[in-house]
């Protein structure tokens, strides 16, 4: 319920009246859970990353070579942060950034921390065994993530973008081309 408000309307034109009246609910009970739209907004953001979060790390355990299993997440990653939902949220988490460091830096751990470590373990295997190239795999976790974010940046700075798809197959593609030259055998 609250999801869409804050996606729709955005948080500042967001009401806790409004979300009471939608849920069918008092603003009492609301109120009850939530003692301000800020909380809300938070745990709103908390629920929202953290499925984009599982969803992504799954492709980490599949089977199959290396970087194969890398694109994988490169995909499952730009398509999740090219969504309508996620772009509406990284716009709007941006847009309140100033005034609600927490879900800011929420986002952040959502969107690169809690990628980062077990994106950093996937190279250290691999580049152990011989099958990634390099000796820094928290460093190659830490450009896969840039990547992936970098080029997003035309989705998420524009509402209507043209061909999008195109841009989402060149998204990955690109990432995928500069990870090949960097850490492929």
């Amino acid at each position: 319920m609250a999801a869409r408000h804050f996606l729709g309307e955005g948080f500042s034109a967001t009401t806790m009246s409004s979300i009471a009246a939608d849920a069918g609910g008092s603003k009492a009970t609301l109120w009850k859970y939530f003692p301000s739209k800020e909380v809300l907004f938070e745990a709103f953001v908390d629920a929202a990353t953290e499925r984009l979060h599982c969803d992504v790390l799954a492709q980490l355990s599949a089977p199959g070579e290396p970087l194969a299993v890398l694109q994988s997440f490169v995909i499952s990653l730009t398509d999740v942060l090219r969504s309508n939902d996620s772009l509406s949220l990284q716009r709007e988490v941006g847009a309140q950034a100033v005034r609600l460091p927490r879900v800011a830096a929420l986002l952040r751990r959502r969107l690169v921390d809690n990628l980062e470590a077990p994106l950093s373990e996937f190279f250290a295997a691999h580049m152990a065994s011989g099958a990634l190239r390099g000796d820094n795999p928290a460093e190659a976790a830490w450009i896969t993530l840039a990547l992936c974010l970098g080029f997003n940046h035309r989705h998420l700075l524009a509402r209507d973008v043209v061909n999008a798809d195109e841009d989402d197959a060149d998204g990955a593609d690109g990432v995928m081309s500069i990870l090949r030259r960097l850490y492929g055998p």
